[in-house]
């Protein structure tokens, strides 16, 4: 029988043999730079279509939201609930305990865009294009966004057979650009292991630390979001206990954390719901795959300890109105992750751009990537499964 390695392991063992080889080679490690700059051109080349694609096709598989009226409406504005929860976790934790501080990573570009806070009028007035084209070009990517909510909102307006036929073009074209970028993650072993030698040789075993509290702050954050929101927010809904119905569905987080998958744990998750907790079919067939494709909490929460961890590696402090961007950004960055392989390191290079921050953290980032994706998944698929309950709770059938 043979034995496969898994990309995600493969990845993990490209980021320590990277930082074996920087620490042994030293500052003359940079002759290999151009392994991990090629790899960052490559992420940055899927970017834009990726995000267009990925959001259009996410909101135009909602279906006709309209006809579920009120159910629809409440299960959508929990779900962004719990991500802006998650996401300001994020932040919060981040802050708190500073995974970046003390360390400023000197050699990474300059940070100018952050340190000039906008205001939000500023903000709101730049999310919308004049040229569509033009902003795929610069790669504006909060007009890219803006742009793709609209198209696929259209979808949604569109007469039944037009609406198919958009549909599967979109469909298609995803998958296209699934295939390029399937490409692309393949040379993350490669690509990971020329940035963390680059890092390890300039900075040495200083980045240990750092690497550590950060994963310590995503742990922390996802339980503190598990426990005070979902929970409370479970509580204040059904007047249940929350650790009761937790455990009830004990088999749905196993196999999150096991399989670090939210489409692999989907079917799980449907089947507890309805046969274990006694959740109307109607509402666990709407409320569980519309959640897998747009509500990521630890995916949000990821996201705010990020821009904390990396603004404090370039040497920067985050002003409020730039923590608060960090948060709406982050939310909008979980509904262009889902069913992409390693779904949100890859958006993470998205993140990052938008908010004006290097790429060149991607090789610390997608090293320990692995080591916490456990903790991700699970909060994504949590998240879900407890608006579910409480929607089910609520509301019984659709029908």
């Amino acid at each position: 029988m043979k034995f496969k390695v898994s990309l995600a392991t493969q990845t993990f063992f490209g980021m320590v043999a990277g930082g074996v080889v920087g620490f042994a080679v030293g500052p003359d490690i940079v002759a290999i730079q151009f392994i991990g700059d090629i790899f960052l051109r490559l992420l940055q080349m899927a970017i834009v279509p990726l995000v267009y694609v990925s959001v259009t096709s996410a909101i135009a598989n909602m279906g006709d939201i309209s006809r579920l009226g009120r159910i629809g409406g409440k299960t959508i504005l929990l779900f962004l609930a719990t991500a802006f929860s998650a996401a300001i976790f994020g932040i919060i934790i981040g802050r708190i305990i500073s995974p970046g501080m003390g360390l400023v990573l000197t050699d990474l570009p300059p940070v100018k865009a952050l340190a000039e806070t906008p205001s939000v009028s500023k903000i709101l007035i730049g999310m919308v294009p004049t040229n569509f084209i033009q902003a795929m070009a610069e790669a504006n990517l909060l007009q890219v966004i803006l742009f793709a909510f609209f198209s696929g909102i259209a979808i949604l307006m569109l007469q039944e057979n037009d609406r198919q036929r958009v549909h599967n073009a979109f469909d298609v074209l995803f998958k296209f650009i699934m295939k390029i970028l399937n490409l692309v993650i393949m040379t993350s072993p490669i690509g990971v292991f020329g940035l963390m030698a680059i890092t390890a040789g300039k900075y040495g075993a200083q980045v240990v630390g750092p690497l550590t509290k950060f994963i310590a702050a995503l742990y922390i954050g996802w339980a503190l979001h598990l426990v005070l929101f979902l929970f409370v927010i479970y509580f204040v809904f059904t007047k249940k206990n929350p650790w009761t119905f937790f455990k009830n569905i004990s088999q749905i987080w196993i196999t999150s954390f096991s399989t670090c998958s939210t489409k692999a744990t989907m079917p799980i998750a449907m089947e507890t719901c309805e046969q274990k907790v006694g959740i109307s079919k109607d509402i666990v067939g709407f409320a569980i795959p519309l959640g897998a494709s747009t509500n990521m909490d630890g995916s949000a929460l990821w996201y705010g300890v990020v821009a904390i961890f990396v603004s404090q590696l370039v040497g920067i402090e985050m002003s409020i109105s730039q923590q608060i961007m960090a948060v709406f950004v982050g939310v909008l960055m979980t509904m262009g992750s889902t069913g992409i392989p390693g779904g949100t390191f890859v958006t993470t290079a998205v993140f990052l751009n938008v908010m004006g921050l290097p790429l060149e953290v991607m090789g610390l980032l997608g090293g320990i990537y692995r080591l916490v994706d456990m903790g991700l998944t699970t909060i994504n698929v949590l998240g879900t499964v407890f608006v579910t309950a409480i929607i089910g709770h609520q509301e019984g059938p659709l029908c």
